[in-house]
């Protein structure tokens, strides 16, 4: 915290907040003619904090609000808001960090101490609620934000 700059603020809110607002402004009037869906994607992280993530959580929770207004704005227009909360997810985030490969490795193994399932999801498990929340499988669901997270975010 002490090191934090506007610019973080500016990166953070920008990518996350910022440009979910305006591809949402400049496709809803598409959205309300098919009387869509609007899946919003945050992250654990904006409920389950920790140090260091002050600026990326801050953004998070904004889209996670977004998403419940929005829920209720449009509800009556026939379009579903839900976001999906992803925890520690397999990704190839793992081969671009600053950490040498042997410190990933530890990090990962620390970060998967605190998953009760005990392992990272995969991007198909974050797919399939994807799928079920824009599907008829869903059509009273709005307002939601749905962990896939292996248990990480449970009270």
């Amino acid at each position: 915290m002490k090191e934090i700059k506007i610019s973080d603020y500016d990166k953070a809110f920008n990518l996350d907040v910022r440009a979910l607002v305006n591809v949402t402004i400049e496709c809803l009037p598409l959205i309300l003619k098919a009387k869509g869906n609007i899946l919003n994607i945050s992250t654990i992280g904006a409920t389950h904090r920790g140090p260091n993530l002050s600026m990326y959580a801050g953004a998070k929770s904004a889209v996670e609000s977004f998403t419940r207004c929005w829920a209720q704005e449009l509800a009556k227009d026939g379009v579903r808001v839900n976001c999906i909360a992803p925890g520690a997810i397999e990704t190839n985030i793992w081969n671009v960090t600053d950490l040498s490969p042997e410190d990933a490795k530890k990090h990962k193994e620390g970060m998967t101490n605190f998953i009760p399932m005990g392992r990272f999801g995969t991007g198909e498990e974050v797919a399939n609620v994807a799928l079920f929340l824009v599907s008829n499988e869903a059509s009273y669901v709005t307002g939601s934000i749905y962990f896939v997270d292996g248990g990480a975010g449970a009270p």
